[in-house]
């Protein structure tokens, strides 16, 4: 009767060892760093991202043409704004009137990551916030600017991004 419960205490302490070593998330366990996300990055919010800088390059973007480039439906709107809600994200157009200005993603889920961005935009200038990219329209000749804010500063191509602020360039 004795060797049951020492075989017992034996394999829940096991058990529990097994437990605590899978608690370890490959972010914290990569570089040993830990609160730094680092990983691949998620490819959804990309296409829309692009979607969204090509359409604020066209002359006048009017909500119904950037919410179509974007192949998204309009949630909500007041005046100012309008919501659009994606699987893993959501995107917030500034509409003064009815021209989009700047269209902001909260990549709640979709996290995509600096690199993936640099693929798409080329090299950023790295600011306060985060990294900014500079994106000028051959059609066009409309200069873009795209904000990404990473989850944790200060970022590498590695680092994943929280939020995405795409707007026109100021003019000098």
């Amino acid at each position: 009767m004795l060797k049951y419960p020492i075989a017992l205490l034996l394999v829940s302490s096991l058990w529990a060892l097994s437990a605590c070593s899978r608690g370890e998330t490959p972010e914290h366990a990569a570089e040993g760093e830990p609160g730094r996300a680092h990983a691949q990055g998620d490819d959804a919010a990309l296409d829309h991202v692009r979607a969204g800088v090509h359409a604020l390059t066209q002359p006048e973007p009017s909500v119904e043409y950037v919410a179509a480039e974007m192949e998204g439906v309009i949630m909500a709107r007041t005046k100012s704004q309008a919501l659009m809600h994606y699987d893993g994200y959501r995107a917030t157009l500034t509409t003064p009137g009815n021209r989009v200005t700047q269209i902001k993603f909260d990549l709640i889920e979709a996290k995509p990551a600096i690199k993936q961005l640099t693929g798409l935009f080329g090299e950023p200038e790295e600011v306060r916030k985060g990294m900014l990219y500079e994106y000028v329209s051959a059609a066009t000749g409309a200069t873009i600017v795209i904000l990404a804010e990473p989850v944790s500063m200060p970022a590498d191509e590695g680092s994943l991004v929280r939020r995405i602020i795409i707007e026109g360039a100021r003019k000098r």
